[in-house]
């Protein structure tokens, strides 16, 4: 059997005590049996004070469950080494964050009795995540605050579609729910939403303001809105490609008739033909110079006969789902 010399005891025991990061010995139930200056630095107080505690007790309440998750795979050799990231709770009160990887501490002879935790202090870069999380929240806010202003602004150019921005907003956000769209695609959906209309200006105030039916030559200036507003669009440096697309192809048809590249199916972009159904629904049931609010009841037996031939049939469908499942909110907010 391999003996080890006194000096190398030494020299274990020295590598133990100045170790640049916390060095535990964790019994199976969470208790200290050892810890070294640096680990104990870490947690605010002495080695002495340390020993026999459990690391539950220091642990912040919201890991506790998670800790005691991963502790187990541990004892239970599940996965030879776990690398865990939690809070402790020092003992002036300052709640710290750690990297830990934590492993078996194999005996001489016979089965682990215990578990060795390596510990690295990561509490100034998970601040700086929490700042970095906290301005991206706050840039995005900005962003997005900035796009609805600036849709909503151009309502004031339009008088009669007051509120058509974010109406039609909030209920694009309601059918991508009703979709299952990812958080991500939720966010593309309400920034194209927002400056759906954006090409309009550059419509003169001939055509769009026009009470009376347009020419078709006027009817051709209209549509070019949806190109132009893409185009401008395209400058704003962190809006997403497939906002872009919102822009772009929300007048584009499921038939393949629809403007600016007669998109047809699903090669028109899922968040348009999202878009275009609350589009038109809320169109339909606003009051125009040249048109009176059509009902609710009217509005979607319309979408029912342009299911397939305007609009994408699965998503008419989750439209009058979403309509039906809580009618009354829906009347509410529409």
């Amino acid at each position: 059997m391999l003996s080890l010399d006194p000096d190398d005891l030494f020299d274990y025991h020295s590598l133990f005590e100045h170790a640049g990061v916390g060095l535990l010995e964790l019994t199976f139930d969470g208790r200290i049996r050892r810890i070294n200056p640096n680990g104990a630095a870490f947690f605010g107080t002495s080695v002495e004070a340390l020993t026999g505690r459990s690391v539950l007790d220091l642990t912040h309440p919201d890991d506790v469950e998670r800790t005691l998750d991963t502790l187990q795979h541990v004892i239970n050799a599940t996965v030879p080494l776990v690398v865990l990231e939690k809070r402790y709770i020092r003992t002036d009160g300052e709640v710290v964050w750690s990297r830990s990887r934590v492993s078996l501490l194999p005996q001489r002879t016979g089965p682990a009795i215990s578990m060795v935790a390596v510990i690295a202090d990561i509490t100034e870069l998970k601040r700086a995540q929490q700042a970095l999380e906290t301005l991206n929240l706050s840039l995005q806010a900005t962003l997005e605050g900035g796009l609805l202003g600036l849709g909503i602004a151009l309502e004031a150019r339009d008088l009669e579609t007051s509120g058509h921005t974010l109406r039609v907003m909030q209920l694009s956000m309601q059918l991508g729910q009703a979709l299952d769209l990812d958080a991500v695609k939720l966010t593309e959906l309400k920034h194209g939403a927002s400056l759906h209309d954006l090409g309009k200006l550059t419509i003169p105030d001939t055509v769009l303001l026009k009470p009376g039916r347009l020419t078709p030559q006027e009817w051709t200036i209209m549509q070019t809105h949806a190109h132009n507003g893409y185009e401008i669009a395209s400058r704003i440096p962190t809006l997403a490609r497939a906002a872009l697309d919102v822009i772009r192809h929300h007048h584009e048809r499921w038939d393949g008739t629809g403007y600016p590249d007669r998109l047809a199916a699903s090669a028109i972009p899922l968040l348009a033909r999202i878009f275009a159904v609350c589009d038109v629904y809320d169109a339909l049931t606003s009051e125009r110079p040249y048109k009176h609010a059509w009902t609710h009841e009217a509005a979607l037996n319309e979408l029912r006969a342009q299911s397939a031939r305007q609009f994408d049939p699965q998503v008419v469908a989750a439209f009058l789902t979403l309509v039906v499942a809580d009618p009354n909110e829906f009347h509410t907010r529409h």
